[in-house]
Parts: C-alpha cells; structure tokens; sequence
C-alpha cells in the first residue's frame, strides 16, 4: 500500500538527514511513518547513508511486544525479497529481556526505561560491569521516540525521562536522525520542540485526516462523548453493551475488581476479559490474540458475539483494536483521547466514548478522587474540559483544542524548567555516565518498577534476572509490604513452617570477578524488615505461600497466606553471548584475529553512518572511528602477557594434560569448561600456586604511547581508547597494578597490530612496567564529545571480546 502524503513527508526528510516531530491521529499509521525509511533505507541503501539498527522506545512494554510481533512477520516478508539479507527484529523490555545487550536485532522495540538507562551508561538490563556495554548502541542509531507524551516526567518538572530524552537529543541532532511522535502534542509544545532539536514538524490537516478517517469510500469515523458524575459501575457498563466493550481503569486492583463485578453479572453469550501488566507472558499473548481478533478490523476473523475487555493503561496505545463503547476513568486528556482511540477506530464507525470519575482515598483524614499514577491537577482540568463537551461529536481538530486547554502550560513550563535546570541535568546525566546508578530515578522514572518474583524459598528462584516475574511500581510494593506485615501482626497464630518463616527478600547480587569471568556470580537475599529497604529495591521475592495466580484475573498478593504459586525460575547456565563462560586455548594474535572478525562481519556496517557523521560535524578524522576499534580490539589485553599471567597458564595447562612447550607461545586464555571436574580443579590447583594479576587498566598505560603514535596525537580517539582499553571487564575501573610484560610479549603486539591493519616501522612503544603516571588523568572527562565516542568503542571492544569464542 502507497504512503500517506504525511509518511512520504516523514521518509524524505529523515533520509535527508533531518529529525522529525511528528503529530498524527490515532490509527493513522504513525508506526508505518517512523519505519519506512529505515526499512527502505536498511535493504536499498549503503551502510553511510542511513542507521543500519533502530531502536523504538515506548512508554510501555504492551506496545513493544505488539510492534515486536507486527513488524518480524513483516521482516521475514523482506526477506524472501531480499535474498542476501535479513532484518533482525528483537525486543528489549522488563519482562521480555530478549537483547539485553541491544546486539541482536536491528530493529529493536524497547521501553523508554530499558533505552535511556543503556543511553546513560546504567542499564537496567545488565550488571554494573557491563554498563557501558549498550550505551554506543544509542549513539549510532536511528532513533525512534513513540506516545512521546507519556514518557515520564515528575510533578515539578525537575526530571524524568522525557526531559533527560530531549537534553540528549538537543545535542544528538545532526549526529543520528530521530523522530518524536504522539496524536497528543500541544501546539506549544510542537513549535518549542522543533527549535530545539532542530527538527522539522510534520501535521495532518484536516482534509489529509478526512482522506484517512474515511478511506475506502465510506464516512469518516465519528465518536461522541458523555461525561458521568460517577465511578464505573458493573451495572452501567452492561446497560451500554452492544457487542464489543472497551473498560480502562487507571489501576489494576480497580480494573480485577470491576473484571469480578462484570462477571458475575453478564449474561447469555456475553464473555468477559480482563487484561493488565499481572500476567505471564504466555497467558498475556494468548489474551493479546484473542482481544486483536474479537476486536479487530476484521470482522469474518471474530468467533465470539458479545465480549467486555476490562483493562488497565496496557491497551491504551498502540493495539488496533475497537468498540463501540469504550468507558474510561478520568485521566489527563492526552491519555484519555489515547484511549478513545480504541473506539470507533476505523472508517464507517461510530462509537461512543465514556468518561468517569475515579474511586476515591483517604488523605489526611479527607476522601478525595485517587488520581494515580496520574497528576492531581492534569485530571481535573481534563474533567472539566470533556465535561463542557458532554454529549458532543469530537474530531482531530478539536481533540487538539483539548489538548491545549489540558496541557499546554504545564508543557510550556516543563519546557522553561528543561532550559532553566539543563545544567543541573548535565551533572546529573554525567554522574550516572560515571556508574551512579541512583540516577536512574531523577533521570527516566522517579516511581521506577520493582521485579516481583514468587518463590517457596530464595534460592528456588535460580537466575533471578531471567525468572519469571512481574514489575510493580515501587509504591505498589510498599503497599504489599504493608499488607503482609499487617496481616501478620493481626493474625498472632499465624504458623510458619520452615520454609515459609518469612514474607519478603531483596536482591542483593555481587559482581563477577572481571579479571576472571569464569567465576560464577554470587546471588545474596535479604529479608526486608522495613519499608525503607525497597528504596534501593531492584528485585524481590515474595514467599509463594502470600501469592496467588490464575489466567483469569492474573497475578496477586494474598496477605493471609492463602496462595501458593511460585515463578518459574531462571537459568544460570548460557552460551558466551549469553553470560556463560567457555573457553578455548588461544596466543594473542589468534584472540585479536578472532575479534577482528567479529566486528568486521557482524557490527562495522552499523558505525558507518555515525563514523561519517562524527567526521562532519565534530572533526573526528575520516575513518578515525573504526581505527580506534581496532586499535582498541589490536591493545586490550596486552597485560595478559605480564610474566605471572603466563606463568599461571602454563601451570593450569599442566594440570588438565594440555601443557604449553613453547615458552614465546602468549596464551590469553586457557581451555576451560565450567561443568569439568577436571578443569575446575587445576583452576583451584593454579590459583593456590600463582594469583593472576588484573589486565585491563594495565593493558591501558602499557600501550598507551601506541596509542597515541597511531592516532596522531588526535584526544577524543586516544582518551576513547584508552578508556575503552582500561573499562572492556568492569565498566568503572580506576586502578593500574604494577606488572612485568613478558619478552614476547613485543613480537605478539606487533603481529596484533598488523593483523589490525597497523604496520609501525619501528618496534612498538610497550611500557614493559607501569610508569610513574596517573590513569585517571587519561580517561575520557565530563564532555558529551569524548564520552560517546569513549562508549562506542567500548561497546564494540567488549562485543567483540564476548563474542570472539563463537568463532571457529
């Protein structure tokens, strides 16, 4: 099917090079507009012409799944067209953490919380080792920004990730193309933004949206709205029923207990369904299918004649579903008319869209209307702008009317904060660059998720990063918390055997040694005996016997110990992509022409754009990118070849039958399998004998006068080296050890360096000893230029590293 006139508008201008913000109703195809020219572009275009990966935040992980399904069925369509190549989708989410590493695909549907905590160097989805792993992936790639109005943004505008994506992006623009894009922006907000980023904006006027609205010659959609000074009642939504129901309930409690209500009273063929973020992921799709086909643009596809969807925010954006009512609590308009479009979707309908209070809470002794998670004052202006409309037909034209009644001065404020705090953020955006993971809450999203697990006891969890779990708001937390701890104080009978002597443990994981991967990392719980502790809270397990699940009504908490369900646990043992460690014996040479060959035939295409774009706009020489990769890729373990390293191979060789004769031979790693009895006990039988000493910042200073004669001096590329070189184990080393290089060690790096592509003519500058210098002092500093360039070369040395072992 032909573009639209406004995608075509948005293709041109992003293959041109420009950033778009984009404004375009509901079901008008926003997502088709965003990826089109990165699809044409990724099977027509050269790799310095356009991003060879993408990477497309939502605010929520519903629409990353949905996209994610959508858009590898249309891959692998291109792929029967494209015979030489294929387009890799993947997901990266909370819950589905498919590409933890942004590495697999080259399309990547990702929450806005799983790409800004990588973009900042803290990401959620790997340990503080590897933090610098994924932000590079960002800095070279086309990036998309979907639903952009409800990325979040604290009350007083003072953080959030909406702020911290435009700061980056207002220093990102020429350098990637990126789009941002919503139905709901305040005109405010569109102008203020396009001069800004400097970017274009792209509308829908009235006349292109009638041609959309009503394609296929049949009338244009139309939704009337009425306003109700009550609480969603199961008996009102039953009165309206025709065959297809839509209901939004701001929280999950609220929309299990009106699922409960509606049930119990529906009659005749009329099914019930209820959908929220509290269902696993196998449950959640069978669910997602069922509601896409009774809800769906296609009629023939449905089975069922009568069906009520009962939900939360998840169905708010993105599915391509409809109804012919839709009820919905109070919310600000931006989300309200998100969720109107879910009604009355397509050409020739006409629906009708309901608007409620929300139930109420006490505070400080007061009943008032309980907001959550949404603003106080955003919800009441909302409230009373639809309630001038009651009863009235509303179009594009004049949802955006409501929009800038409802929002537009709080945009214009948080638009004057975002410049009168920009430094204020920089500190903040350079201290989580710098390993501060306390950030990530002033920075992306102040009430951050909470992993819930269930388990009989901790350790039947196994893996708790890859257990099945679900993720509750921290407050929510707080409040199960409570719950468990009232319960328990009402209830002094209460019997504990000795498995179930407890409610609730966090997660506390040490880190793997980085100077010796082969280590397994070691998993700690702690009981929570306070409130407070789940401030720093990234996982918990809740003792099975407090849980409760079913498909029906999906995952919760039963404080009087009642449940008994248990995640299923996480795996320990991976592949090397994966987090599991095997080894091969392997020289120096053999190590850096393995990796030489994992990033010129996986990972070079994807910088071509960015290498030339650095080239244009910061100076960066022609070409300097991918020679400081493989200079990087050429150093990095130089200080394997300290005296005791090898010393330590040959006695662990010895003690598995496979010993090392040739005393030149510079081993960087031995045979290793961690399920060998016998290659775990030379490993203890090794280390009894001689401890191996730490490379990676040593590897730094040893070859950093290379480093600097290869590059010509040039300090973005030398610091980013350097930095790279001395952070490819543990993403916020400081330290430079004392060590001794073997004799051998020069014929090895000048074999390296060749095979890289270097040929000094004279002996190579190695510091055979540490020298009388301070590391800190050459690590790339507190400036946005040296750290991407810094964390792209991190990003594919420590790829290439993982993923060298792969290789035959």
């Amino acid at each position: 099917m032909a573009l639209y006139p406004y995608q075509q508008r948005v293709k041109e201008l992003l293959q041109s090079g420009r950033s778009v913000i984009l404004q375009a109703p509901t079901g008008a195809g926003k997502t088709r507009a965003a990826l089109a020219p990165f699809i044409e572009a990724f099977f027509e275009f050269s790799p310095e012409s356009f991003p060879k990966q993408c990477i497309y935040s939502v605010p929520m992980r519903v629409l990353a799944s949905q996209f994610e399904k959508e858009y590898r069925g249309l891959a692998q369509k291109h792929a029967r067209l494209y015979r030489d190549e294929t387009l890799k989708v993947s997901i990266q989410t909370g819950e589905r953490s498919d590409d933890p590493k942004f590495q697999k695909g080259d399309l990547i549907f990702a929450t806005i919380d799983q790409t800004l905590s990588s973009a900042l160097a803290v990401p959620y989805s790997l340990s503080s080792g590897q933090a610098n792993l994924n932000a590079g992936a960002f800095y070279a790639s086309y990036l998309v920004f979907d639903e952009f109005h409800l990325f979040p943004v604290d009350e007083k505008n003072s953080g959030g990730a909406m702020l911290t994506t435009l700061q980056l992006l207002s220093r990102l623009k020429g350098l990637v193309p990126f789009i941002l894009m919503t139905a709901t922006f305040s005109s405010h907000m569109l102008q203020e933004l396009a001069q800004l980023l400097n970017a274009e904006v792209v509308t829908v006027d009235e006349q292109e949206f009638q041609m959309i609205a009503g394609q296929g010659g049949k009338p244009p959609r139309q939704r009337q709205y009425h306003v109700h000074d009550a609480t969603i009642s199961a008996d009102t939504v039953l009165a309206f029923h025709q065959t297809r129901s839509i209901v939004i309930c701001n929280q999950v409690k609220w929309a299990q207990a009106l699922y409960q209500a509606i049930s119990e009273r529906a009659q005749g063929e009329t099914e019930v369904v209820l959908l929220h973020s509290r269902f696993t992921k196998e449950d959640r799709q069978k669910k997602e299918t069922f509601i896409q086909r009774e809800f769906g643009k296609n009629l023939a596809e449905r089975q069922k004649k009568s069906v009520i969807l009962v939900a939360t925010q998840v169905v708010e954006v993105g599915l391509d579903i409809t109804s012919e009512h839709l009820h919905t609590e109070i919310a600000p308009a931006n989300a309200v008319l998100q969720r109107a479009g879910r009604c009355a979707r397509y050409p020739g309908e006409e629906g009708h869209v309901h608007i409620y209070r929300t139930p109420e809470r006490e505070h400080n002794g007061k009943k008032r209307p309980d907001y959550l998670p949404y603003p106080h004052d955003l919800s009441e202006k909302t409230w009373n702008s639809f309630q001038s409309r009651d009863g009235k037909t509303i179009g594009f034209q004049e949802e955006q009317r409501i929009i800038d009644e409802v929002h537009q001065a709080r945009d214009a404020q948080m638009l004057e904060s975002l410049k009168r705090q920009s430094l204020r953020l920089w500190d903040d955006i350079y201290d989580a660059l710098a390993g501060d993971v306390g950030k990530r809450s002033t920075l992306i999203r102040k009430i951050d998720n909470i992993t819930v697990l269930a388990a009989s006891t901790p350790d039947a969890v196994g893996n708790p990063f890859l257990a099945q779990g679900f993720g509750l708001r921290r407050g929510t937390v707080y409040g199960i918390y409570r719950d468990l701890q009232s319960a328990a104080a009402g209830e002094p009978d209460f019997s504990f055997d000795a498995n179930h002597s407890w409610q609730m443990k966090m997660l506390v994981a040490t880190e793997r040694n980085p100077d010796d991967p082969t280590r397994p990392i070691d998993v700690l719980w702690q009981e929570v005996n306070d409130a407070t502790m789940l401030q720093s809270a990234s996982i918990v397990v809740i003792n099975s016997r407090f849980c409760a699940y079913d498909d029906k009504v999906g995952f919760r908490v039963t404080p009087h110990g009642d449940g008994d369900w248990a995640s299923k646990p996480g795996p320990f043992h991976l592949p090397n992509s994966q987090g599991g460690y095997r080894y091969r014996l392997e020289s120096y040479p053999e190590h850096v022409r393995k990796m030489l060959r994992v990033y010129e035939q996986r990972f070079r295409h994807r910088l071509a754009y960015i290498s030339k774009r650095l080239q244009r706009l910061w100076g960066v020489p022609p070409g300097g990118l991918d020679k400081a990769i493989r200079i990087a890729i050429a150093l990095h373990d130089v200080a394997k070849m300290d005296t005791r390293w090898q010393q330590w191979v040959r006695l662990y060789q010895q003690a598995i039958g496979e010993p090392i004769a040739d005393t030149d031979y510079m081993a960087v790693h031995t045979h290793w399998d961690p399920e060998n009895p016998t290659h775990k006990a030379a490993l203890k039988a090794a280390d009894q004998r001689v401890k191996r000493p730490p490379h990676a910042g040593e590897s730094a200073v040893a070859t950093a006068a290379i480093v600097g004669e290869i590059l010509a001096g040039n300090e973005i590329l030398g610091r980013g080296v350097f930095t790279a070189i001395a952070r490819h184990h543990s993403a916020h080393a400081q330290h430079c050890g004392a060590y001794r290089l073997h004799p051998a060690s020069a014929e090895a790096v000048t074999t390296a360096l060749a095979l890289a592509g270097f040929h000094p003519t004279l002996p190579p500058h190695l510091y055979v000893t540490r020298p009388d210098v301070r590391i800190t002092d050459l690590f790339s500093e507190r400036n946005f230029r040296q750290q991407v360039v810094y964390l792209l070369i991190a990003r594919y040395l420590r790829l290439a590293d993982g993923l060298s072992q792969e290789e035959e």
